[in-house]
C-alpha cells in the first residue's frame, strides 16, 4: 500500500516537472510565430503603400526606347525606367494624342503614374506627355538653305534652322504646282507642317509654297 502512495506521489511530482517546461517551451514557438505572421503582413502593408505613391517626373530625357517601356534621365540626373501599357495615356504638347513612335531618343517628356519598386526607380505610368513635339500644325517662314530632294533645311528668322520633309503639296506664289527641284537655295519659301520643337524638325508637310516662282520679269527701262 505505501508502494502504491509512493508512485502516486512521483506521478504528480513528474507532472509538476514535466507539464510546466513544455509551457515554457510553447511561448517561443508561439512568438516566433506571431513574428512570422506579423512580418507577412508588413510586407503586404509595403506593397500596398508603394501603390499608393504617386510618381511624376517632370522635363525627363528619354536615353532608351523598348517596345513595352523605355528609360529616362530624371533632372536628378537619375534613371528611371518606365513601364506602360494599353491603359497608359500618350499625350502630345499641347495635348493632343500621341503614341510610343513619336517618342524619339531626347525627347523631354512628362511622366505620371505610380511606383513599382521601394527603390523608386520604376514607374507605371498612366499619362505620358512628350513635350518636345508640338503637335500643332504651324506655319514658317524662311530662306532655304539647301535641298536635296528629301529634306530642305529652312532657316527662319526667330527660330533658326529646320529640317523640312519635303511632301504635300508643292505649289508657287501664283498657286501653281511646281516639282520639288525648282526650289532652289536662296528662294523664300512657306511651309505648313508638323513642329518638332526639340529636334527642330517639320514633318506631316501640307504644302510648300515658294514665292520667288515664277520668277518676276524685268520691266524694260524705256529709251
Amino acid at each position: 500500500m505505501q508502494k502504491k502512495y509512493y508512485e502516486i506521489a512521483l506521478c504528480f511530482i513528474m507532472v509538476f516537472i514535466i507539464v510546466p517546461s513544455v509551457f515554457a517551451v510553447a511561448p517561443p514557438l508561439q512568438e516566433k510565430r506571431k513574428e512570422v505572421i506579423q512580418e507577412r503582413k508588413e510586407n503586404i502593408l509595403d506593397v500596398k503603400n508603394i501603390a499608393k505613391v504617386k510618381a511624376a517626373l517632370l522635363n525627363a530625357i528619354v536615353v532608351m526606347k523598348g517596345t513595352d517601356s523605355f528609360t529616362v534621365k530624371g533632372e536628378d540626373e537619375k534613371e528611371y525606367t518606365v513601364k506602360f501599357d494599353n491603359s497608359t495615356r500618350w499625350l502630345r504638347k499641347f495635348w493632343g494624342k500621341s503614341d510610343l513612335t513619336e517618342i524619339n531618343l531626347n525627347d523631354a517628356v512628362n511622366i505620371h503614374g505610380k511606383w513599382n519598386n521601394q527603390e523608386m526607380s520604376e514607374v507605371q505610368a498612366r499619362l505620358i506627355r512628350n513635350i518636345s513635339i508640338q503637335k500643332r500644325h504651324g506655319v514658317f517662314f524662311g530662306t532655304v538653305k539647301s535641298n536635296n530632294s528629301n529634306n530642305l533645311v529652312l532657316t527662319t528668322a526667330k527660330r533658326g534652322e529646320q529640317i523640312v520633309t519635303i511632301a504635300g503639296i508643292i505649289v508657287n506664289r501664283i498657286q501653281a504646282n511646281i516639282s520639288v527641284n525648282s526650289i532652289l537655295e536662296g528662294h523664300r519659301i512657306r511651309v505648313k507642317g508638323l513642329w518638332d520643337s526639340k529636334n527642330n524638325t517639320l514633318t506631316e508637310v501640307m504644302q510648300i509654297k515658294d514665292f520667288d516662282l515664277p520668277a518676276k520679269s524685268t520691266p524694260t527701262p524705256k529709251l
